[in-house]
C-alpha cells in the first residue's frame, strides 16, 4: 500500500462508516421483513415508497429509490401478479403508467413500519437522544456540503467541453 493510500485511511472516513452503517442497517431490515413477512428488499421499499408517494410512474419510483428504472420492471411485474400493485394509465400521458399499492400492500404497511421501529430500538441501544441528534445534524451538513459541491461543479462545467488527457 502506498503512503498516499495510507493517508486516505478510508476505513475511518465518515463516508465509509456512514455507507457501511446504512448498508448494514438495510441488510438487517431486509432480513427481518423477508423472514417475518415474506417481503423482499425491493418489494418492501416499493410498497413504502408508493405509500408515501402514491401514483408514481416507474421512472419517478426508480429515482425516489435511487435505482435503475429497468431493474424495477421484473419486480413490479411480479408484485402486480401477486396483487401488491396495480398499474393505471396516466390520463395526461398514456406512455407512462402510474403505479399504486393495493389493499394487500396497505395491510403490509403497518408491518413494515413496525419492523423499522423495532430495528431503530435495537440499533439506538446505549445511544442518547442527544448523540442521535448530533449524528443526524452532522450527516445532514455533510450531505448539504456535498450537494453544494456538486452544484458548483455542474455550474462551472456547463457549456465547457472536457478535454481528454
Amino acid at each position: 500500500m502506498t503512503d498516499k493510500l495510507k493517508k486516505l485511511d478510508y476505513k475511518n472516513s465518515v463516508a465509509f462508516i456512514s455507507r457501511n452503517t446504512a448498508k448494514t442497517l438495510e441488510k438487517a431490515l431486509d432480513a427481518e421483513l423477508l423472514s417475518t413477512y415474506g417481503l423482499s428488499s425491493s418489494q418492501w421499499k416499493i410498497i413504502a415508497a408508493l405509500a408515501i408517494h402514491s401514483g408514481l410512474n416507474q421512472k419517478e419510483l426508480a429515482d425516489f429509490l435511487s435505482l435503475d428504472a429497468s431493474s424495477l420492471v421484473p419486480v413490479i411485474d411480479k408484485m402486480e401478479q401477486n396483487q401488491f400493485l396495480i398499474r393505471k394509465p396516466n390520463p395526461k400521458d398514456r406512455r407512462h403508467n402510474r403505479i399504486f399499492i393495493t389493499k394487500k400492500s396497505e395491510s403490509a404497511i403497518n408491518s413494515i413500519v413496525d419492523a423499522i421501529l423495532k430495528l431503530r430500538r435495537i440499533i439506538y441501544k446505549d445511544i442518547s437522544e442527544r448523540e442521535i441528534e448530533i449524528a443526524k445534524k452532522v450527516l445532514q451538513k455533510l450531505t448539504e456540503n456535498a450537494e453544494s459541491f456538486i452544484s458548483e461543479k455542474s455550474k462551472r462545467s456547463n457549456g465547457k467541453v472536457r478535454k481528454k488527457k
